[in-house]
């Protein structure tokens, strides 16, 4: 009997050094455009009702503290693509691009055998993304370029530049459902990079609408911002009702639910082809909403471009089912830098040598009960931004620095820094020690602003 026992459990080692290794997890990112924190449902339960958004949620993590490198469209992509800060490599404002030595998320993973694509936008001067080695599809900008048309986008797949005539959000979404289709049988890595909701194009100067917005709202007055439609045809119209003599409003309230139901068709692609608990899904926005194009950054302060929370803490979603915990709410401080880490860990793909951001993923489980970062850094236009713990420090050029106790303050309403001198110089300190590791950025040739 012992020797018939013996032989069993050899057979059974033998069967299992020869198993097949277990499939590693495929990666979705969904990447949205000035979106607003006030604009999802399940991180604000105002006037916008996001419902498949809250299913990433649901079924997974929502961060109340997500922050992007940069309040701007393409460093803050180069930060989540590198996982560095934009600003060790030069890129700080829409003028600048990603080097091509700069390994990115999405070539590290085809190296470890994925099938990548990139549907949707890109803002990154330098090699398109067809050109760069490091996605096996692309349907995206033919050009870098802030717009996408809603209505009649101009793409390029694979370099090849196509006209369509659909609507982008519904057009991202079905190419994003069949690339799922064709590659459920194999690891894949899919980066959809959402146009919605910004602008269709410029209407008016965006310092001024700021300006007259901030002025409105003081005065508990409406404007109604002028704005391009972005909506499909008649949709706006469904939500007149709820935000009277605001059109701008309601055309913006209208896109984004054009983009809830494609987040929703692509979770549901994911379920019906049985791989949806073997997908890391990330949710986020490349930086805070701003009046011009009426997503919302209320209750945080400021939009788009600034270094108050209204710019840099966006909607931050991450669903893993099994590994990340349902339902969960993690409010320690986190930023997009910690996705490529975090992803690379959990697919088995070797990392490069250098990453600012962290594996979430033992902070998620609870392995680790400590903060994911001692602090967080941001930079632009000579403004500078710490965030440590619940206290936040900003320093405006040729002004006195600003200290923002956020648990008690979302709104930064309450500068503490007279009455707390020695935890200003501190925060400062350390602020200026990130600082000097970054490289002076050369100036572009022609300064303007970028929408």
């Amino acid at each position: 009997m012992h020797l018939l026992r013996t032989i069993l459990l050899l057979a059974a080692c033998g069967l299992t050094l020869h198993a097949a290794p277990s499939r590693p997890p495929n990666v979705v990112v969904l990447l949205v455009d000035d979106l607003g924190w006030g604009d999802v449902s399940c991180l604000n339960a105002g006037e916008v009702r996001t419902p498949h958004i809250d299913r990433i949620a649901q079924s997974g993590v929502k961060f109340t503290s997500g922050y992007v490198t940069t309040p701007l469209c393409g460093p803050s992509r180069a930060g989540f693509l590198s996982g560095v800060y934009p600003q060790r490599f030069g890129f700080v404002d829409n003028s600048g691009g990603i080097p091509t030595t700069q390994p990115l998320l999405p070539g590290v993973l085809r190296q470890a055998g994925y099938r990548t694509a990139l549907i949707g936008k890109w803002h990154s001067t330098g090699p398109m993304p067809h050109e760069r080695g490091i996605f096996d599809e692309t349907l995206c900008s033919p050009v870098s370029s802030p717009f996408i048309d809603f209505h009649h986008p101009k793409l390029a797949r694979n370099g090849v530049v196509e006209e369509h005539h659909e609507y982008s959000t519904d057009l991202f979404t079905r190419e994003a459902v069949a690339f799922i289709t064709r590659n459920q049988a194999r690891p894949f890595a899919l980066t959809v990079t959402f146009n919605a909701p910004h602008i269709l194009r410029v209407v008016k100067n965006a310092q001024i609408i700021r300006r007259e917005y901030d002025e409105a709202l003081a005065a508990g007055r409406t404007l109604d911002i002028p704005k391009v439609p972005m909506a499909r045809p008649g949709e706006a119209a469904h939500y007149a009702s709820q935000f009277p003599g605001d059109t701008a409003r309601a055309d913006t309230v209208a896109t984004i639910a054009a983009l809830d139901e494609g987040v929703g068709r692509i979770l549901d692609a994911l379920q019906a082809a049985g791989i949806d608990r073997n997908t890391i899904v990330l949710f986020f926005g490349d930086n805070g909403g701003h009046p011009e194009n009426r997503s919302e950054s209320r209750p945080l302060r400021d939009y788009k471009w600034s270094l108050y929370e209204g710019g840099i803490r966006v909607p931050f979603l991450a669903s893993y089912p099994g590994t990340f915990p349902a339902g969960r709410t993690f409010s320690h401080p986190v930023s997009t830098l910690d996705l490529f880490a975090t992803c690379v860990a959990l697919t088995g793909a070797k990392p490069p040598p250098r990453l600012d951001g962290v594996n979430l993923t033992p902070f998620l489980t609870g392995e680790i009960s400590t903060p994911p970062h001692d602090a967080l850094y941001f930079s632009i236009s000579g403004i500078g931004a710490v965030r440590q713990g619940v206290w936040k420090l900003l320093l405006p050029p040729g002004a006195s620095p600003q200290l923002y106790d956020l648990s008690a303050d979302l709104g930064e309403k309450n500068d503490l820094a007279a009455a707390q001198p020695e935890r200003v110089q501190a925060l400062k300190a350390k602020w200026q020690a990130w600082h000097a590791q970054m490289p002076v950025p050369t100036p572009p040739q022609k300064k303007k602003q970028q929408p």
